[in-house]
């Protein structure tokens, strides 16, 4: 009985270790003049065991492993790179920590380099830390959802009105100056463009980058709340 016990205990807890509920803290910020992304996973002690940091030009996940350093954090690139990063913001005189700061600030240092980091907590969200990051948006992958709004992303700073329609779920909801309309059609999408793709809103769409999406009530969000995807497409559009 001891033989088959072991074994099943042995999957239960590795079961429940993979399971274990994580905080996943999403940063948005700048190394140097470089806009970069970020994610940490933190659990219910508030140690960081694990996340990555991408930059805006390639939307590409860098792993990183961590070590604490005081009051902050010394996060290791593979290429050879570290973060040393401690929390900002908070009330004076209190002691810091992912729950009563606004993000980490520091510097970037690979060999002789030295660049400050500025980063800014953007949302945090419960969950399994192997969990898909859309599992409640979509049942297909990140990476293809992720595809989608990049095209339609592209599609808008190229002006095509085309590509931009192929990626929103008809239809689309445009709100602006606390008035709502409906967009029905491709054809009305590209006719009402004008006013939908300001030049507020253009900027807003460059700025953000669609890569580990804050998500909310089954929809992902593009940038500071400019567009909302579901998993057919964009449903909604705020205009800034």
């Amino acid at each position: 009985m001891h033989f088959v016990a072991f074994p099943v205990f042995l999957f239960t807890a590795t079961l429940a270790h993979a399971q274990a509920t994580v905080s996943r803290v999403s940063f948005t910020g700048v190394v140097g003049q470089n806009k970069i992304g970020m994610v940490l996973l933190v659990d219910a002690a508030g140690t960081v065991n694990g996340g990555h940091y991408f930059e805006a030009k390639d939307l590409k996940d860098i792993p990183l492993t961590v070590s604490t350093q005081g009051s902050g954090l010394l996060l290791y690139a593979p290429e050879g790179g570290q973060f040393a990063l401690s929390f900002k913001g908070g009330q004076p005189g209190q002691s810091r920590s992912f729950r009563n700061s606004t993000g980490l600030e520091g510097r970037w240092l690979k060999g002789a380099s030295s660049y400050p980091v500025e980063l800014h907590i953007e949302s945090t969200t419960q969950g399994s830390a192997n969990a898909r990051w859309y599992q409640d948006v979509t049942s297909e992958s990140d990476a293809a959802f992720e595809s989608k709004v990049q095209s339609f992303r592209k599609a808008v700073l190229d002006g095509d009105h085309a590509a931009a329609a192929r990626f929103v779920d008809f239809p689309l909801r445009v709100n602006r100056g606390g008035k709502s309309s409906e967009i029905r059609s491709a054809a009305a999408l590209s006719s009402h463009w004008d006013s939908i793709f300001t030049p507020a809103c253009i900027d807003a769409v460059r700025d953000a980058m669609p890569h580990d999406m804050f998500v909310r009530n089954g929809q992902a969000m593009l940038g500071n709340g400019v567009v909302w995807f579901g998993p057919k497409g964009a449903q909604a559009i705020n205009v800034p």
